[in-house]
């Protein structure tokens, strides 16, 4: 029953998360799986990507309710995304899946790498300010790397259970002028095919623990319309912040387990 709880709360934070960010929610929900519920890591993914349907769904009905979808944008990731993911989710199956060390040692480094992304941009904002994106010129391949964006990020949901909103939301700002907003709201519509498609991938191959994947879907569905509702009201210095920290310490959680297991 407690396993239950956790799951649901946890899910409740990670639609919140998801609809704040961006991103799937599954930078909540993996370390959750593995470190508090207890699953392998291999589970902790697939649970992690099942659940993040939800998350993507809720956030992104919400987003383009409120109008902060750019849809071509969207569709043209997702179509790349769906490719991505089914890469990924061969090379998870054939290689990682069974491989522990390897798949703790790679999520240790994505959790440094979003710590490092995010601190540098809690630092430019602490620094300088918010600022709105500058207005880009559209590129003269634009949909190409729309696609070529959605092939990575769909990639990384097959291999890590996380959709890439870090990746996406980003680029959406600064390489193609969306509004930070727009940007979300895009990501959020964008992720949810591939994510999709991956979670039911993961199911067929049975990495999924179903009736924790429903309840951290259930409360991601509730935490993603809340976190719509407080995005506009939150201090984006503040959340970057605690999210700097919390990546660093996760960082640190999966790398020090595979250390102990070196020594």
């Amino acid at each position: 029953m407690l396993m239950y709880i956790i799951a649901l709360i946890s899910g409740g934070l990670a639609g919140v998360v998801g609809a704040l960010l961006g991103v799937s929610g599954g930078i909540i929900m993996l370390p959750v799986n593995q470190f508090i519920l207890g699953f392998s890591p291999a589970i902790a993914v697939g649970t992690s990507l099942f659940a993040a349907i939800f998350t993507t769904t809720s956030g992104a009905y919400g987003h383009f309710r409120e109008g902060n979808v750019r849809v071509k944008s969207a569709l043209l990731i997702g179509g790349g995304g769906l490719v991505g993911v089914l890469l990924g989710s061969y090379v998870f199956k054939a290689y990682l899946s069974n491989n522990t060390a390897i798949l703790e040692m790679l999520l240790g480094l994505l959790f440094l790498f979003m710590a490092v992304r995010m601190g540098r941009e809690t630092y430019r904002v602490w620094r300088q300010g918010e600022t709105h994106p500058p207005q880009r010129a559209p590129y003269k391949y634009q949909s190409l790397l729309l696609i070529l964006l959605g092939l990575l990020t769909g990639t990384m949901a097959g291999v890590f259970g996380v959709g890439g909103g870090f990746i996406l939301v980003p680029v959406l700002i600064w390489c193609f002028g969306a509004a930070p907003y727009e940007a979300v709201g895009t990501t959020l519509l964008a992720m949810l095919p591939y994510v999709a498609a991956g979670a039911m991938i993961k199911t067929g191959q049975n990495f999924v623990n179903l009736p924790c994947g429903l309840l951290l879907g259930l409360g991601a569905i509730a935490g993603a319309q809340l976190g719509v509702v407080i995005s506009r009201n939150i201090n984006p210095l503040i959340f970057k912040l605690i999210f700097t920290l919390l990546f660093l310490y996760l960082a640190g959680q999966y790398l020090s387990a595979l250390l102990s297991v070196v020594a």
